[in-house]
């Protein structure tokens, strides 16, 4: 259907070509034209701006330092306030308003706990709300890749703290803003070794995050920094920290909350709003969430975490309404709807079977995905061969396992990502032998040491369970949720338009700590723990909840044996195939659908690939390194412009985690047809 509405057009276009301005291409749906406030422009991405400041403003539980020191700090390059520096590492400045009073810069926000302890933190827009500039434009795009450099921006934190604890004349200016100008000496003395200890704690955590390879601007390695924040800090466990050396893009969210599975490696499961919430609550932890990871009694069986699950559930919701971006015909330049109704053709020969088509004009529930093996097994009807396999490469490197015969490379790009998601091992420490959920619902114990990704599913249902126990309105939404009840927006999220300003910004400020206000007393955990205690109404939502998870293996029982009775009872044999077919399964690259994708470059899951163009072609044709950084868009090759001035950091596809090797289903196309096809992904 799709290529006959081009191929109409086509031939529309050239009758008119000789007298007139080419049409712009076929569209779907109506969209709407490209709106400029504030000097940058914004697509229709089926968000209304109050909507989209909420999202950019809304605390997600990141708790980097006190607010107050933040505000404070001085750059020491610029002797400006830090805050103001922030675009030097790629994060967009803000214009103050409603949602943002403070006029923070995009993507952070102040995060005020229980106890009124404010806080300096990343929302979720700081990773995935991105900046492109086209034709002297720039283009803000809702649930892109972010141009921010996390390692560059946590680098300098702790350069300026570094600085104003240690060089003469820093701190006292410093001290006068936090404190006042009358303060005394003993409060002046007591912040000086209060901000000391938070420098040296910083510092060793920067220290823990730092990759043998940069990662740059637009990437990180997202689980290397989760497992070392819950293995390394919130364990306290220094020797369970890793380089995190196997960076990635930051995925872009349109789609995301309607695929099965999430992460570039499919890890996480999404069949319900609980899964939502574990995976978005894992992230929360790795940017500065903090999670206090002891063995839980019977009636406090959870972790006490910053993360706003009300917050979370409530993004979710309004991340299933955004839809891609349409190419901007009126800044990027017209597309050339001649060589795109080809490129139609050519996608559904070469592309369809990987990646799915998602009309806009279609209401969905579901994105499906393809996963691309990293390997290919030998004997892969053998399960005891392919865990065989797996080990090897866990213990010895996949050259071994390749020398040994037991897996040949089929990489569809560099497997370092997937490969240490599934290797790592971490000593559990404290909470060893804790399962989370409780074993009578579900949960199965950690062992010591166990997996990094054992560990952190623990850490993050903890968390959940204790924002659940503290707050009954957070199950609620989780169901609402899961039902399909939830709202784009919340409404008290939403200002009318009849309100004052100062209601407005009262109602903002008052947004992050929203979350954390919890009403009453938590919720007694006995009856999760102990066989025969007495349900309440909110027991019951809870273990209805985690029956829909896809987290707690076997379901949910209300009543009956423990997980550990069921483990004994499953067949052996069967225990072993699954395992085989999840280590299959996960060695393998997520394909997406590619709506909007011409607004996410650098492309593959580790951004070694600079343009579109570049991923036709065969894997030795690609460039070795490349310029990237500043969000520059090449419109003619769809994808980074490398030439551009904002381009500073040098991509090396030679450095471990940064291979651009594989992809190469546009090896065999000729060269016009590579044009034809990228013209046609220009319209996705």
């Amino acid at each position: 259907m799709k290529a006959r509405i081009f191929g109409t057009a086509a031939a529309a276009s050239l009758l008119l070509s000789a007298c007139a301005e080419p049409p712009a291409p076929p569209r779907e749906v109506p969209v709407k034209p490209p709106t400029q406030i504030d000097g940058v422009w914004y697509l229709d991405q089926n968000w209304s701006q109050d909507a989209r400041q909420w999202y950019y403003n809304t605390s997600q539980g990141s708790q980097i330092m006190r607010y107050d020191w933040f505000m404070a700090l001085e750059d020491p390059q610029t002797k400006a306030p830090f805050v103001k520096s922030l675009s030097r590492y790629g994060y967009p400045a803000d214009a103050a308003g409603k949602w943002n009073p403070d006029g923070l810069p995009l993507g952070f926000v102040k995060d005020v706990d229980p106890d009124k302890t404010a806080w300096f933190g990343m929302t979720c827009a700081a990773c995935h709300t991105g900046d492109l500039t086209v034709n002297g434009k720039t283009l803000r795009l809702d649930g892109a890749v972010t141009t921010g450099d996390l390692y560059g921006l946590i680098s300098a934190i702790r350069d300026a703290v570094h600085t104003t604890t240690t060089v003469d004349g820093v701190f006292e200016p410093f001290s006068n803003r936090v404190l006042g100008p009358n303060a005394n000496p003993q409060q002046r003395l007591a912040l000086l070794e209060q901000l000391k200890a938070f420098d040296a704690r910083f510092t060793a955590f920067v220290a823990q995050s730092t990759p043998a390879t940069p990662w740059g601007p637009m990437r990180t390695d997202a689980f290397g920094m989760i497992f070392n924040r819950v293995s390394g800090i919130d364990l306290n466990i220094p020797k369970n920290n890793r380089p995190p050396d196997a960076p990635v893009s930051y995925p872009f969210l349109w789609d995301a909350p309607h695929q099965p599975w999430v992460q570039w490696n499919g890890l996480l499961p999404n069949n319900s709003a609980f899964d939502a919430l574990g995976r978005n609550a894992g992230e929360v932890l790795g940017v500065f969430g903090d999670v206090t990871l002891k063995k839980p009694t019977i009636m406090h069986y959870y972790y006490d975490s910053t993360v706003r699950g009300r917050n979370l559930v409530a993004m979710e919701n309004q991340l299933r309404q955004l839809r891609s971006p349409v190419w901007p015909d009126s800044i990027a330049g017209t597309v050339d709807i001649v060589k795109a109704a080809a490129g139609a053709d050519l996608y559904q020969q070469n592309c369809v079977s990987c990646h799915t088509l998602l009309p806009r004009g279609e209401t969905y529930t579901t994105a499906p995905i393809h996963m691309e093996p990293l390997f290919t097994w030998p004997y892969p009807n053998d399960p005891a061969k392919v865990i065989a396999a797996f080990n090897m490469i866990c213990t010895q490197g996949i050259e071994a396992a390749v020398t040994a015969k037991m897996v040949a490379v089929n990489y569809a790009s560099d497997p370092k990502m997937a490969v240490d998601a599934l290797c790592r091992q971490s000593d559990t420490g404290a909470i060893a032998g804790v399962a989370m959920p409780p074993e009578l619902l579900g949960g199965a114990k950690l062992k010591n040491p166990d997996t990094a990704v054992n560990l952190l599913s623990n850490a993050v249902i903890g968390a959940m369970l204790g924002d659940i126990v503290k707050d009954p309105g957070l199950i609620d939404d989780i169901i609402k949720s899961g039902s399909g009840g939830g709202s784009a927006t919340p409404a008290w999220a939403a200002p009318s338009q009849s309100q004052s300003q100062s209601q407005s910004q009262s109602q903002s400020a008052a947004l992050s700590a929203a979350a954390s206000q919890p009403p009453g007393k938590p919720l007694d955990t006995t009856p999760f723990v102990k066989a025969g205690a007495p349900l309440t109404d909110q027991h019951r939502k809870i273990i209805s909840v985690l029956q829909a998870s896809s987290r707690v293996k076997p379901p949910v029982p209300a009543a009956g044996p423990s997980r550990a009775a069921a483990e004994k009872a499953k067949d052996p044999a069967k225990a072993t195939q699954e395992f085989a077919d999840t280590i299959k399964r996960l060695l393998a690259y997520k394909a997406r659908p590619l709506d909007g994708v011409w607004a996410t470059a650098p492309y593959m899951h580790n951004g070694s690939v600079p343009n579109l163009y570049e991923m036709l072609l065969p894997a030795a044709q690609r460039s070795a390194s490349f310029r990237m950084g500043g969000g520059a868009l090449d419109p003619v090759k769809v994808g980074v412009d490398s030439a551009a001035p904002s381009s500073t950091f040098l991509f090396d596809t030679s450095k471990p985690g940064n291979r651009n090797s594989g992809h190469e289903f546009g090896a065999h196309l000729t060269d016009t047809q590579r044009w034809q096809l990228l013209e046609y992904l220009k319209t996705l």
